[in-house]
């Protein structure tokens, strides 16, 4: 169905969230994608718009710090496979914490040409400030899910992530 102008304008004006988001999701090519996308976007940017706020931190940095208590020492290239985000994105992030003197970079015993990224006190501490804002935004956000909903909502992410050989990849 084609919306005509009229249609279209009364829904740019229309405040109501559920209201776009359901006209939105009606007609939209790949719109799991597209749910899932912008679910997440109201997830993350507000979250990450106060860590740089209060932390002076960008998503990219964070994210390094995160994979980094995750996993325990990685490669750059490593936390772009992780986190799925640019090379020169995470570059920059490493540069940035290094300077602030979050993270430490050494190189491999056994490969000198790999250089290893840990993470140092004041990093960790930074961390450990974010968490509880990730933690408040998914209970507020998932709120409307029963425990039965939740694990299945688990379920379905990890099978998605389990099958990510088949389509991920660094840029």
């Amino acid at each position: 169905m084609k919306d005509t102008p009229a249609k279209l304008a009364a829904i740019d004006t229309d405040p109501s969230f559920v209201t776009l988001l359901g006209r939105m999701m009606e007609n939209t090519v790949a719109r799991d994608s597209y749910q899932l996308s912008l679910w997440t976007n109201f997830f993350n940017n507000p979250v990450f718009a106060h860590v740089e706020r209060e932390f002076g931190l960008l998503r990219d940095e964070y994210n390094i710090l995160a994979c980094l208590v995750t996993y325990g020492p990685l490669t750059a290239s490593s936390v772009c496979m992780v986190t799925g985000r640019p090379r020169n994105s995470v570059g920059r992030g490493v540069d940035r914490l290094l300077r602030r003197n979050f993270i430490a970079r050494r190189p491999d015993k056994n490969d000198r040409r790999r250089l290893i990224l840990t993470i140092l006190p004041g990093g960790r501490k930074a961390h450990e400030a974010i968490v509880p804002l990730f933690v408040e935004r998914e209970k507020m956000m998932l709120k409307a899910l029963n425990q039965r909903d939740r694990v299945a909502l688990a379920r379905i992410i990890a099978k998605l992530m389990a099958s990510s050989a088949d389509w991920a990849e660094v840029f």
